[in-house]
């Protein structure tokens, strides 16, 4: 991957290329050993010092060398080893890269977490995995950056609010002493060999006067040159008439119909309306005319994706314009955030680059061209759908199918839960039910819209493992609306408490006592009961959501609560009760083993994907890693292949339409996310490669159909206990 060196001409005069330059006084490099081994099994390696989790280890010889061969079970939710440093650590402050030699040595593909050190801090903690797969017989050397860019600043600047900011190490680098090596949430057992764990690639350090401001008048990163990168406001202008010639001469797949659904296919029953329907072996949507429709879609289309904090940071950019002139529309506040710097504020005064570079690209119609030339664009790139969180400016122009997004806010929680974006409904509580209708109560539009796809209800919950949520009603406090119904159920099962007591080997004297405790009891001798009150959680939820939706839009398609990182069978089984499609987001390199427990045969919709690189002014690569912007599309490619292949997947959506801006949003996320850039410019190598599904993507997957091509899902093995991953609640995905 080529990345970005610094260097300084003058005091306060910062350059950046994208190639190697010769480097001036004030930017150096440490004398430091190219490379420092922090473990290698060849040398008497005590094992005593390991700490395993649902996991044996022990040492093999293999390819000349001796290795760790790590063996994982399916008890934990994130099985694996922690490898310590037997005293003392390491200062890796000089160090880009933590790099590790590992090999699937089992017979199925795996999803890797690795971790160097551990940060209290959640955010940090995540910041410093990485997650990879591995094919059976695969071996590769993985790469986790333990600073965000190749060199760092001899001085702290306390860059403010970015997941990834410039010049910065991701947790504090003088005292690492471990990494763990884990497998995310597996159906099946695993075997990997681990080798030659060391620190590498010294990191340049420069002198950060001059660095600030390093935002410039387009939202964009000021300190790097690279292909595309706007320059000017003629630039965004001549962009936008070259463009519209291009968009004009490439309408989009001639098989297209106005929906986007398979002009040319089968025609099968018409109602109207957006339906789901299983056809020589493989789940699709079916259009308001009755064509197959397969959804290619992307997500949060709208004119405010960089809007960016300035608050405590207005030193960060070039170019604030005055509040009193044209621009001053384009500043705005914002309320507490879900995480970073700005959870700590109360409210946030930000500027949108997004809308700020529309209006200087397109003048006082700024909206109307913004939804003309993205409609143009979607058709001509042979995509047909609008995905979660997209301006409702769009959705309701009858001119792209999409899909409607509720938000389900101000509810009580269970109080012992946890989860990345907060703690889960207390489905009991009167509130739920009410604050659900409330937020369904503003989507007449949608009623008797042809063009609605389905409904998203909520997004990425925190379901836990089987039981977890139980297990949290349990530890919380005894007016949990929640608790007084489990021990209701309790009451009704053993009537007397001697019982239950016997049963779960605990000492309560009366059923009060069990509210007024807060630590759960043995899981495995009170498993029966824990399982069968998070079933009772999880069908409450499913059933109320879906008798609330469709009460409001008889017509319309649920499609579920874009379940994230791992799901139990319970939650599986129940959304394919209650939901018309289950929704997924699924941030891993293909999904050609997406599939569904046994006895479930239902659509799946990937409501998320990405990948992310560092070549284009980007200072976060986000979930899932690209080497450059072909890289990318590559990616993508390989990743829609895989599911159309897959004979449950009806869609795929990309997040996002726009780039994050590098200064982040309000919970610091600054990723490689679009396919447009900042200045509202197509990124051509991704956008060649989606162009290139787009108008095969229907003859592609109903030929593997007709000739038995698609690609089944193993089906996982059925958990008979409480899967645990003690860090979910820190992860974004």
């Amino acid at each position: 991957m080529k990345r970005v060196i610094f260097t300084w001409l003058a005091k306060a005069c910062f350059v950046a290329s994208l190639t190697t330059n010769a480097l001036a006084a004030q930017s150096f490099t440490t004398t430091v050993p190219d490379s420092v081994t922090l473990f290698n099994f060849d040398k008497g390696f005590d094992l005593s010092g390991l700490q395993t989790n649902d996991a044996s280890v022990s040492l093999v010889k293999k390819h000349g060398s001796q290795q760790l061969l790590l063996e994982t079970g399916i008890r934990s939710g994130a099985p694996g080893v922690t490898i310590k440093r037997p005293s003392g650590s390491w200062d890796l402050n000089n160090y880009y890269h933590v790099k590790m030699d590992i090999t699937n040595a089992g017979e199925h593909p795996a999803r890797i977490i690795f971790k160097v050190g551990d940060p209290e801090d959640g955010m940090e903690a995540w910041q410093m995995e990485i997650r990879f797969d591995l094919a059976p017989g695969e071996t590769k050397t993985v790469s986790d950056d333990i600073v965000t860019t190749p060199w760092r600043f001899t001085k702290p600047l306390n860059l403010l609010a970015m997941r990834a900011a410039p010049g910065q190490a991701k947790t504090d680098l003088s005292a690492i002493n471990q990494v763990k090596i884990t497998i995310n949430y597996p159906a099946n057992e695993h075997k990997l060999l681990i080798d030659n764990i060391r620190a590498t690639n010294p990191v340049r350090w420069v002198d950060p006067d001059g660095f600030l401001p390093f935002i410039d008048r387009f939202g964009q990163y000021k300190h790097a040159h690279w292909p595309g990168k706007t320059l000017s406001v003629d630039d965004l202008r001549q962009q936008a008439k070259d463009e519209q010639r291009q968009l004009a001469a490439e309408p989009g797949p001639p098989e297209f119909n106005q929906y986007g659904g398979w002009k040319n296919g089968p025609q099968l029953k018409a109602t109207g309306y957006f339906r789901t329907e299983k056809h020589n072996g493989a789940w699709w949507f079916v259009d308001p005319n009755g064509r197959l429709f397969w959804s290619h879609g992307v997500g949060v289309v709208h004119t405010g994706t960089a809007t960016t904090g300035i608050t405590d940071r207005e030193s960060y950019f070039e170019w604030l314009p005055e509040k009193d002139s044209p621009f001053g529309k384009f500043y705005s506040t914002a309320r507490r955030a879900s995480h970073g710097y700005y959870k700590t504020l109360e409210k946030r005064e930000t500027y949108n680059f997004t809308a700020s570079n529309l209006y200087q690209k397109y003048g006082a119609d700024w909206r109307e061209a913004f939804g003309r030339v993205t409609h143009a664009r979607i058709r001509s790139w042979g995509m047909n759908t609008l995905g979660v969180a997209s301006d409702r400016r769009l959705t309701t122009d009858g001119i792209t199918p999409y899909t409607e997004t509720v938000w389900v806010r101000g509810t009580k929680k269970i109080e012992a839960s946890k989860g990345y974006w907060g703690k889960f409904h207390d489905v009991f509580d009167p509130s739920f039910k009410r604050q659900l209708k409330k937020a369904l109560s503003n989507r007449e539009h949608t009623i008797n819209d042809p063009w609605l796809l389905g409904f998203f209800i909520e997004n990425e919950l925190s379901w836990g493992a089987e039981g977890s949520l139980a297990i949290a009603t349990l530890e919380s406090p005894a007016d949990q609306p929640a608790k007084i119904e489990f021990v209701k159920d309790l009451k009704n099962k053993y009537q007397n408490i001697s019982d239950l007591n016997q049963n779960w080997g605990t000492h309560y004297t009366s059923w009060d006592a069990i509210l007024n405790a807060t630590k759960a009891p043995d899981k495995n001798k009170a498993w029966t009961d824990l399982s069968a009150f998070y079933k009772k959680i999880v069908t409450t939820y499913f059933a109320t959501v879906r008798e609330a939706l469709k009460a409001v839009a008889p017509n319309a398609l649920y499609l579920g609560c874009r379940l994230a990182w791992a799901n139990s069978d319970t939650v599986i089984h129940t959304a394919a009760q209650y939901t018309d499609v289950i929704s997924m987001n699924k941030y891993q390199y293909h999904v050609a083993n997406v599939g569904l427990p046994e006895g479930v045969d239902k659509p799946i919709l990937i409501g998320e994907f990405h990948f992310g690189a560092l070549d284009r002014g980007a200072l976060h690569l986000g979930v899932v890693s690209a080497e450059s912007q072909s890289h990318r599309a590559e990616l993508y490619t390989e990743y829609l292949d895989s599911a159309l292949l897959n004979p449950y997947i009806v869609g795929t959506h990309w997040f996002q339409y726009a780039e994050q801006p590098p200064t982040g949003r309000g919970d610091g996320e600054n990723y490689n996310v679009g396919i447009v850039d900042l200045a509202d410019k197509p990124f051509p190598e991704l956008v060649k490669s989606i162009k290139e599904v787009g108008y095969r993507f229907y003859q592609f997957r109903s030929a593997a159909a007709e000739n038995d091509q698609l690609v089944q899902p193993k089906k996982p093995k059925k958990m008979e206990y409480i899967q645990v991953d003690e860090d979910m609640h820190t992860r974004s995905n």
